[in-house]
């Protein structure tokens, strides 16, 4: 399990995912979009769909701070 953190298109919020339960990733408009394995869509800062594949794949685990 790789958990990695995403920004939202806000830009305010970010979500913590795992890798693993990523279904699919695609395009609405202007916006890319994640899905999740419990049905989840999150709305991403990506600007294409390249991006966001190699993001996924690059990005480091995400760090749990207390």
């Amino acid at each position: 399990m790789r958990l990695i953190s995403i920004e939202h298109h806000d830009g305010i919020d970010r979500t913590v995912i795992n890798t693993d339960q990523i279904c699919s990733i695609f395009k609405e408009n202007d916006t890319v979009i994640v899905t999740t394995g419990d049905d989840r869509l999150l709305r991403t800062k990506f600007t294409d769909i390249d991006h966001a594949v190699d993001y996924i794949q690059r990005a480091s685990s995400h760090s749990f701070v207390s």
